[in-house]
């Protein structure tokens, strides 16, 4: 029998029949958290609801709603609620060997990104130099210091919550020799490590939307023999590579050139719109 049948079962008697065919048929697991989403029609019961979590799931001590959307700069999440079981939102959420310590009401967490997460780090060859420019809480750089040899992370982070776990992760995984955190403006930090003599072997612009507006100051990094750029947005399917078309335009005009290595869909956003990441090799002319 599967969760929503079980959920369902336990509820009967709580809910009405039409209450019952809405329940979702998932929820998301951060650490020993879970985070449900519901129909508008049954936000009046999410209470009992969320109990009944609880007593299904063992190895959950946590109940949250949400019920909206990320929002802002720095892509908060916009409403999580406490429902039942611990009220504490700062979570330590194990993933491929890297554990992520954040507060997830304040910082998103896209278990949709997971494959990519682990993916990214099988790319990275011994001894590389990685400038990571949107680093987050490290949820690229931490698994490639775990899964790869790296001579050095520089991870780069401006959101202040974001910044602080960066910090607490590096320490929580013993990679302080690896990763070094910048808190800052990626525009102004990569242009300041280029200056400082740092090229990089590969630089990480993981952020939504499209980083379009820091491509120029990136190409900065670029080695003599080339850099590769992992660069990522939302594409029409039918119409990819116009994502790497724009960043191969604003390279090409800087005085650089492009191939293109590869590229992943890494989760639908929509009717023929995807999450897609481009692997670029970039040169200068």
């Amino acid at each position: 029998m599967g969760f929503k049948e079980k959920l369902k079962n336990a509820l009967i008697g709580i809910l009405t029949d039409e209450e019952l065919s809405v329940l979702p048929r998932g929820f998301q697991t951060i650490g020993d958290v879970a985070i449900i989403k519901l129909n508008s029609i049954l936000l009046g019961k999410k209470n009992a609801i969320a109990e009944k979590y609880l007593e299904l799931l063992p190895s959950i001590n946590s109940v949250y709603l949400n019920s909206g959307r990320v929002k802002g700069k720095f892509r908060t999440p916009e409403k999580i609620e406490y429902l039942a079981g611990v009220d504490n939102p700062v979570v330590q959420h194990k993933e491929h060997g890297v554990i992520y310590k954040f507060d997830f009401t304040q910082i998103m967490f896209s278990m949709g990104n997971l494959s990519e997460r682990k993916f990214l780090a099988t790319l990275v060859e011994d001894g590389e130099t990685i400038v990571d420019m949107f680093a987050g809480i490290g949820y690229f750089s931490l698994p490639i210091a775990k899964h790869s040899k790296p001579k050095k992370i520089y991870s780069i982070e401006l959101n202040p919550e974001s910044f602080k776990f960066l910090n607490e992760n590096i320490r929580l995984n013993h990679f302080e020799d690896i990763i070094t955190p910048i808190k800052g403006d990626s525009k102004i930090e990569v242009i300041k490590l280029s200056k400082s003599g740092i090229k990089a072997d590969r630089v990480i612009m993981g952020v939504f939307p499209a980083p379009k507006d820091f491509i120029k100051e990136a190409l900065t990094l670029t080695k003599v023999d080339g850099t590769v750029y992992h660069y990522e947005g939302i594409v029409d399917k039918e119409k990819y590579l116009a994502l790497f078309d724009e960043f191969k335009e604003i390279a090409e005009t800087s005085d650089f050139k492009c191939d293109l290595l590869g590229k992943r869909f890494v989760k639908s956003y929509g009717p023929g719109l995807y999450h897609a990441v481009f692997d670029i090799k970039v040169y200068k002319k």
